[in-house]
């Protein structure tokens, strides 16, 4: 909800795609210099505690933008800085929320309660931006940035209620961070099959995943629909990704997930290119839904494996490894958003989807070829 509402702001304060693009660079950009410390800390602190220390300052910060924007002193640094305070908060923690899981549930559960979880994740991801948008002709952007400052309270008392059955074993993380750092990425490194999601997750991230930042820019300028259009745009982008991830639960593992993520990718990548060049708004909500569901559906696959591959006493570093991964969505939404100043954000969405297309076959052909006879060996348990 905050990222929809401060990019609705930003381009209302500057007119540019590329600034609008920037809100979303400043909130991942973090992710690429702490997630992999958050790793570590997960496998070495009460992950519970973590995770409510975050989630503290990411209400404090949203409510210090409320009050800048009520007090109608709201500037585009304003915007970047806060956003940059959440990144912090976001990546220091995101391992940790994600490896809690294990603590809660029995072994035979893990696979399912981690595709509920990874659901819930990145259907929030579109569903929110949909509940700011239909929000936001009725109360303004002001208004919207304190209602979803209001959504974070009931997430403090559940994490606060949570009693996990058991936490990690901290012996195998022993020594410096460093040195949990170290073992983590040798961990995700060695192990093929890792290898191979944490490259699908860098083709979705850098291609498909930026697109979201963009839909002001098509609401506003290509379609002309406003505020009002942009609701109904997210609101049917949030039908698919819902859609997307209750249908990867149900499939389970009876399909193989890497001919999952493959037609997921492609059919990712070929709908955001139809949307980009459609000239119809209604079948551009259609599209935008159908993109919605393959990239969820993607992302719920991909983060549900990487858990279920990884043991329990580096999980929080391998997750992290792969939020590194996910900390390079500033670089592809730049990239973008740089293209839509030159050309257009039709064009430049267009163009960035068809070079996703050719990553996630590319993906498919390196996994195949090269994948290593000891690609399942484990480092060394210390660090």
């Amino acid at each position: 909800m905050q990222m929809l509402i401060r990019g609705w702001m930003m381009y209302d304060l500057t007119s540019s795609p590329l600034m609008v693009t920037m809100v979303t660079a400043a909130m991942m950009m973090p992710m690429l210099f702490l997630s992999l410390v958050g790793g570590a800390l997960a496998d070495r602190v009460d992950r519970k505690m973590i995770t409510l220390v975050s989630d503290v300052t990411l209400l404090a910060s949203f409510i210090a933008l409320f009050a800048i924007s009520a007090a109608g002193a709201m500037a585009p640094w304003h915007i970047i800085a806060i956003s940059v305070i959440n990144g912090i908060a976001f990546s220091m923690a995101i391992s940790a929320r994600q490896a809690l899981i294990s603590g809660l549930v029995h072994r035979e559960q893990l696979r399912t309660a981690i595709g509920l979880s990874a659901t819930t994740y990145n259907t929030a991801q579109i569903i929110g931006p949909a509940i700011a948008g239909a929000i936001l002709p009725f109360l303004g952007p002001t208004w919207a940035l304190g209602v979803s400052a209001l959504v974070v309270l009931p997430a403090l008392f559940l994490y606060a209620s949570l009693k996990p059955v058991h936490q990690p074993n901290s012996s195998h993380a022993q020594g410096s961070i460093i040195e949990n750092i170290r073992a983590g990425l040798s961990y995700a490194y060695n192990n093929s099959t890792l290898r191979f999601l944490m490259l699908g997750t860098m083709v979705m991230i850098l291609t498909v995943g930026p697109f979201q930042s963009l839909m002001p820019v098509f609401a506003e300028d290509v379609f002309k629909v406003g505020a009002g259009g942009l609701s109904v745009l997210l609101l049917f982008a949030g039908v698919g990704a819902l859609a997307g991830s209750i249908s990867v639960v149900i499939i389970d593992d009876k399909i193989d997930h890497q001919k999952l993520e493959l037609v997921f990718g492609l059919l990712a990548s070929a709908s955001l290119a139809a949307f980009a060049l459609s000239p119809w708004f209604a079948l551009s909500i259609l599209l935008v839904s159908v993109t919605a569901f393959a990239s969820t559906g993607f992302m719920v696959v991909n983060m549900t494996v990487v858990q279920v591959m990884s043991p329990d006493y580096i999980r929080g570093r391998v997750v992290s490894v792969r939020f590194l991964v996910i900390g390079l969505m500033p670089f592809g939404a730049i990239t973008t958003g740089a293209l839509a100043e030159t050309h257009g954000a039709p064009i430049a969405v267009a163009v960035v989807a068809a070079v996703g297309a050719l990553g996630f076959a590319g993906v498919q052909i390196v996994s195949r070829v090269f994948a290593p006879q000891s690609g399942n060996s484990d480092p060394p348990s210390r660090g």
